[in-house]
């Protein structure tokens, strides 16, 4: 049962974050299902840069980071600012930080430097979260899970890219501070299908303490062994 599992009264800003593929849309979805949240969903079918981006990254990079870090941005500011008398919490899909580690990979340093001028100068208005969960993945698990969504535009991901941009998020939030942290290796969680998993997950949120909290999981084995055995 999830419902007896509330919010504690210091998050009403929550933001799930990892890389492409890893089940943070999913999580939130399942959030807004089953506890009522207030969603934020990133506008990405709505970047009409995107598709020209994977066919050929560095020729529209730039496009595609600023209409993103845009979006983001007028998203954060006018959802978030709003009162919203029937939901406690909000939960994005996103970070409004998390723009700086595409563009640092994505971007040339000409590019980069405006880029960061501009990004400096919208963050200033952008909310701060009370919890950032980061849902972790080997790049083998995001590169399966991207193929199995099947977005068209995704198909043939290149496995360099994501590994590059695996590593960007993980250096990234080893050295986040910003804001409490939880860090879930979801490796071994379908959370989605399995709904022990799911409950899992939400006791970690919602049990999160100030600082850096990380979570790793049971392996399956381990826990349908655990299960076989009466446990729950």
């Amino acid at each position: 049962m999830i419902m007896d599992l509330k919010f504690p009264p210091h998050i009403n800003f929550l933001c799930v974050e990892g890389v492409l593929g890893v089940g943070k849309t999913s999580l939130c979805d399942l959030l807004g299902r089953q506890l009522g949240t207030r969603l934020i969903r990133e506008d990405v079918e709505g970047n009409p840069f995107l598709s020209k981006f994977y066919a050929d990254r560095r020729a529209a990079a730039f496009q595609t980071q600023l209409w993103f870090l845009l979006s983001r941005h007028r998203q954060l500011t006018q959802v978030v600012a709003q009162q919203d008398l029937f939901h406690s919490v909000t939960v994005s899909d996103y970070m409004f930080a998390k723009d700086r580690i595409f563009a640092s990979i994505n971007l040339q340093d000409d590019e980069l430097a405006l880029y960061s001028s501009i990004a400096q100068t919208l963050e200033t208005s952008v909310p701060a979260p009370d919890l950032v969960v980061y849902l972790q993945a080997s790049t083998g698990t995001l590169l399966r899970r991207i193929e199995k969504r099947g977005r068209p535009y995704e198909n043939g991901m290149d496995e360099g890219y994501i590994s590059d941009l695996n590593e960007a998020y993980n250096h990234f939030f080893f050295h986040y501070t910003a804001s409490p942290l939880l860090v879930i290796n979801t490796n071994e969680l379908d959370f989605v299908d399995d709904a022990r998993d799911f409950r899992e997950v939400i006791e970690q949120i919602v049990t999160a303490k100030p600082g850096i909290n990380i979570y790793n999981p049971l392996s399956q084995k381990d826990k349908t062994a655990i299960y076989d055995q009466g446990g729950n």
